[in-house]
């Protein structure tokens, strides 16, 4: 089984990563650039749920794949244990936000299987997509817009983690799209929806407040509606003593390949302090968010701010997953179309080497933590420099791995960082501007 899976991932990322490349090196015409906006929008949805339900219908109905994972280990136990009348973080502990089980428990009340949950999370990744869209048009030329749409359409990641592995990313692609969406013009809606993504799922997406703070026209309302979710709930757990930071405490014990810390160790046979880890995260996550800020501030118009803005987002994840020592390519999928439409302007612009670390990453992502998990049993990084010493061949394969994966975040962060620096306008042309400024 545990064979059969890596082979399939390996099979599968590298057809749509190859399919990936072909797309982004294309340029777009024929019908696919005649259609209006709204058939474009209907055809890709339609054509993307359809792919990811027969996805979904074959693995678990056909070839009678039975759901793991974090469903499994995680969302079930944990929506049975309230629905048990168990409190989060008082009771037993978590790893996900504080109303994450009970949004679980509502759907397993609706049917008691994990195949609820997983169902939920592919209708949340299906809806947030025009979402993205309505983003990325404010600042980005349609023929753009729609590669990276189709970049999104054959993103291996996305699709195995949440139709397969029912990972809780699709509700927070759904929320942070939202979000994007509703920026420097609809501030609750912005800050509410930013807000859930820490109240329903998990607490990792706190690391774009600086920048969405930035991005608002009304601040102090977005922060308002930031603020007040955040409170009521989180004050709530408090008053009923829950432990509100049990789970990043927790979660702050986990060490995980696919980061440089790993590499490093694996590399030198050595572990770094935990304390010398967070604080090289503390400073780099730091500098990027000044880079991004800055950029912010600079930005011409309200377009450039909010290319600026998406782009900074993307950086401060892809930094996040560097450095950190508890890192999960599972993460990308918060957010990917920002990176699948970084990739998308930067092969319109006749660049190639970001396509072809996207390919790469795209590749990459989907088997690394199979690989980790079997044959090599979760070896810790000083385990792994002793396999790699012995002449271990699935050492040697997973070290390459671990570099060329490694290696794709920083290549794709240093062209991000580069974007994000010299924002001089957005990536739209000037008539285009003037057609989404009149609405």
């Amino acid at each position: 089984m545990a064979f059969r899976n890596l082979l399939l991932r390996f099979i599968f990322g590298g057809l749509l990563a190859i399919l990936s490349l072909l797309v982004a090196r294309w340029k777009i015409s024929g019908k696919l650039a005649e259609w209006t906006k709204r058939q474009f929008d209907l055809y890709l949805i339609t054509f993307y749920a359809t792919c990811h339900f027969l996805f979904f219908f074959v693995t678990f109905f056909v070839l009678h794949q039975r759901p793991w994972a974090d469903l499994i280990f995680g969302y079930v136990p944990e929506a049975h244990a309230v629905m048990h009348g168990l409190f989060p973080y008082r009771d037993f502990p978590s790893s996900y936000a504080p109303l994450n089980p009970y949004l679980d428990a509502l759907l397993l009340r609706v049917r008691d299987s994990a195949l609820s949950i997983l169902v939920f999370q592919m209708v949340c990744d299906i809806l947030s997509i025009p979402f993205w869209i309505r983003f990325l048009r404010r600042f980005m030329g349609e023929m753009t817009v729609r590669k990276a749409a189709l970049l999104y359409l054959l993103q291996p990641l996305v699709a195995w983690e949440i139709c397969i592995d029912g990972k809780n990313q699709g509700l927070i692609a759904l929320l942070l799209g939202i979000a994007f969406c509703a920026i420097a013009r609809r501030e609750i809606v912005a800050g509410l929806s930013l807000s859930l993504t820490w109240i329903l799922v998990k607490f990792l997406p706190v690391m774009f407040v600086p920048t969405f703070f930035v991005a608002a026209r009304k601040r102090v309302t977005w922060l308002v509606s930031v603020a007040v979710p955040t409170l009521v709930v989180y004050g709530g757990f408090i008053l009923a003593r829950a432990d509100v930071t049990a789970s990043a405490r927790r979660e702050g014990k986990f060490v995980t390949p696919q980061n440089l810390p790993y590499v490093i160790g694996a590399l030198t046979g050595h572990n770094l302090p935990g304390i010398v880890l967070s604080l090289i995260l503390l400073i780099a996550v730091g500098a990027v968010l000044v880079v991004t800020i800055r950029a912010q501030l600079n930005a011409i118009d309200e377009s450039t701010r909010l290319w600026a803005t998406g782009l900074g987002a993307q950086l401060i994840l892809l930094t996040f997953l560097i450095m950190n020592k508890k890192s999960d390519t599972s993460y990308l999928a918060m957010c990917f179309f920002l990176l699948c439409a970084f990739a998308a302007f930067d092969a319109d612009r006749g660049k190639r080497t970001m396509s072809i670390l996207y390919t790469l990453l795209s590749w990459l992502s989907l088997p690394i933590a199979s690989f980790w998990y079997w044959p090599l049993n979760r070896e810790a990084a000083p385990a792994l420099h002793a396999l790699l010493l012995s002449g271990s061949l699935k050492a040697w394969l997973m070290m390459a791995m671990q570099v060329l994966l490694v290696g794709s975040y920083m290549g794709l962060a240093w062209g991000l960082l580069r974007a994000v620096r010299r924002p001089a306008a957005a990536p739209m042309a000037r008539e285009e501007q003037a057609a989404v400024a009149r609405g």
